[in-house]
């Protein structure tokens, strides 16, 4: 029962990982028929490109602002929308509509709303009025950076507030009564709530953090590699404010046509991605076994990054000291935790001076993996002041986030009825042309049906092979099935761009490219963390008897399965099934890696190529409107059909998300 799930994990993941690492110390062109050893070669190429450097700075940077801002907001709105009402359930509605609307469409709209032609947009006719200026993110680094940053955390919102809705129904529900009654006020109770979920929240943080190193996708559609920044045009690579490391690996991708360097720069980029890994597993553990991890942690990424970077000596006097105070835990513990206090503390004097003293270059990344996971691992109690803000101030704020994705909504139905190709659509000149325009005479029926296509290919592909595992893994004392399942939810984590690469270059030597099966596959492995934690919890839980009474009856294991188990969980495969159809709809990334063929193009592709990439002179956001409302209908239709299975803690366990 596993060797079908353990074939497409093979080919999916872990083959691709070890040839891209066998490949990255060879010379291996796309025409060459033998590769050609280099030893490390490949790799001095990559330590010496101080475009990579510079992307690494930044996408630290951005990851960490961004995942600490999302994860704020998104925890006090949580706290404020936890208990039922009508007005909480409308304010939940009017986030999740930023959440069901794929990003390539709701990214895009982003783009014409704020950057429109040239900086003549919505956004910037509102700021012109109020302020008298504008911006414009394709010369202004640090609006580009600013406004991605702001989309990003605005994506993240929705789903991180659901997962921390869920967390705090392990609260108990006297505890606020007991603390009104003791005079505690907003401030009080938040830091009380946090030290209830914290156990849950500090490592979803950092999950969360390690997710935010791989991200693509909204730079990508919004703002590109950003303008140019200072000592960004470098021999190898040109990077800009919002260059990150996936936006990097695919320009590489696009114009090296050497394997061998190409694997070693992803190579690269999944060991600074597992620096991360390593944080948010090590989150989990308990004192003082935290604390030996966490502290060598600290330690080992300021002198190795320190080293990368090469931007003075402070990141060894950090290192130092951080190794140092490991060997205080766990009989020295008030001198370890002062000690601990001032590296971190020092930490973040040190990166502000290396900041205002180098700019972009004088970033150090270690800051921003030690900090946070030295400070989360002490977990100091800090005083609290009991405070409260107006409540009509608290009401205007948690209704913004909503607000802001109904406007966005209501703009992309704007463009969509637009009679001319304009980011500031007129109500006098509103047509329902764009919409037939789009569906015949562009056949956008015909990339409907190819995304139909692949959620069929993934759907058959994942149920034939991770039903069969997840009722093996649901009966226990199988080390091969906990080993592949370790596999799988390592790969969930750890997969990216990184890895895209290298099952590219795996994908062209199986005749996979420019193959809906092979998009299938890459969709159908995003769903199969979450397929086998669903369907082995629900398969665990069936009653006992009923496999008794099948031994009795003669039925042999396989047969069992068929006939008895798998139409007893119809009503979860069919939960299964919409997910999965939702995540072949919203599937931007893979496509767009594999497919260059236009007869094979998904709808995600048809819509981006509208709007193209920023700076194109082919946009059309009149069509791009008409097609995305079209794309929109059946997923409102798809979430609202399976709303109580995407709202359910199981999402946070979440797919491999290449997004």
């Amino acid at each position: 029962m596993a060797l079908p799930l353990l074939f497409l994990v093979v080919i999916v993941i872990v083959f691709p990982l070890i040839w891209a690492f066998v490949i990255s110390f060879f010379s291996y062109g796309a025409f060459d028929e033998v590769p050609e050893a280099v030893g490390f070669h490949n790799y001095k190429l990559v330590f010496e490109d101080n475009g990579l450097r510079l992307s690494f700075q930044i996408t630290s940077l951005w990851a960490f602002l961004k995942v600490s801002l999302e994860i704020a907001i998104s925890f006090l709105l949580a706290v404020s929308l936890r208990k039922t009402s009508k007005v909480n359930k409308a304010i939940l509605v009017l986030i999740g509509i930023g959440w069901f609307m794929p990003s390539f469409i709701s990214v895009s709209a982003w783009r014409a709303f704020v950057q429109g032609y040239g900086s003549n947009s919505p956004f910037n006719f509102i700021l012109n009025l109020l302020f008298g200026t504008t911006i414009d993110i394709t010369t202004q680094p640090l609006s580009a950076f600013i406004v991605t940053l702001f989309v990003s955390v605005w994506l993240s919102i929705p789903m991180s507030t659901m997962i921390i809705i869920a967390m705090l129904q392990s609260v108990p529900r006297d505890v606020d009564d007991m603390l009104l009654i003791d005079g505690a006020k907003d401030t009080a109770i938040n830091s009380m709530l946090f030290g209830q979920i914290r156990y849950l929240l500090i490592p979803y943080y950092f999950f969360q953090l390690a997710r935010a190193f791989k991200g693509f996708s909204t730079a990508f559609l919004l703002s590109g590699d950003g303008p140019l920044l200072p000592g960004g045009f470098t021999p190898n690579t040109i990077v800009g404010s919002t260059s990150f490391l996936g936006i990097v690996l695919y320009r590489k991708f696009s114009i090296e046509e050497d394997y061998g360097i190409l694997s070693a720069y992803s190579a690269v980029v999944g060991v600074i991605t597992l620096l991360w890994l390593i944080a948010a597993l090590s989150s989990r553990a308990k004192v003082p076994r935290r604390h030996h991890y966490v502290m060598p942690l600290a330690g080992v990424s300021h002198f190795l990054i320190g080293y990368y970077l090469k931007i003075g000596f402070w990141p060894y006097l950090l290192a130092a000291g951080y190794l140092f105070s490991t060997f205080l835990v766990p009989r020295f513990k008030k001198a370890f935790r002062i000690l601990s206090a001032v590296l971190v503390l020092l930490d973040v004097v040190f990166c502000i001076h290396s900041i205002w003293s180098a700019g972009w270059k004088g970033i150090n990344p270690a800051t921003f993996l030690a900090v946070p996971a030295v400070l989360f691992s002490l977990r100091y109690k800090m005083p609290v002041i009991n405070f409260s803000p107006p409540k009509i101030l608290k009401s205007i704020l948690k209704w913004i986030p909503g607000v802001i994705s109904l406007v966005i909504l209501v703009y992309i139905i704007l463009l969509a009825l637009s009679g001319k190709n304009t980011v500031l659509p007129k109500l006098s000149d509103l047509t329902f042309k764009n919409f037939s325009t789009v569906f015949f005479r562009h056949r956008l029926w015909f990339n409907l049906l190819n995304t139909l296509k692949i959620a069929m290919f993934s759907t058959t592909i994942l149920f034939m092979t991770a039903l069969p595992f997840s009722y093996l893994y649901s009966r226990g004392k199988n080390k091969a099935a906990s080993f592949i399942m370790l596999v799988v939810l390592f790969g969930g984590i750890y997969t990216g761009m990184h890895t895209l690469l290298p099952l590219y270059i795996l994908f062209d030597k199986l005749n996979l490219l420019n193959s809906l099966i092979g998009i299938a596959m890459v969709v159908a492995n995003q769903a199969i963390p979450l397929t086998v934690i669903t369907m082995s919890t629900f398969f665990s839980k069936m009653p006992g008897e009923f496999r008794e009474v099948a031994k009795l009856e003669g039925m042999s294991e396989g047969r069992y399965f068929s006939r008895i188990v798998l139409p007893l969980s119809l009503p979860v495969i069919s939960g299964i099934f919409i997910y999965v159809l939702v995540s072949s709809w919203n599937a931007f990334t893979v496509p767009l890696v594999f497919i260059d063929k236009s007869e094979l193009m998904p709808f995600s592709l048809k819509v981006f190529s509208y709007a193209g990439e920023i700076g194109s002179f082919y946009t059309r956001w009149n069509l791009f409107g008409a097609a995305s409302i079209i794309g929109i209908i059946p997923l409102l239709f798809l979430y609202k059909l399976n709303q109580k299975y995407l709202y359910s803690k199981n999402l946070a366990e979440g797919g491999i998300t290449y997004e």
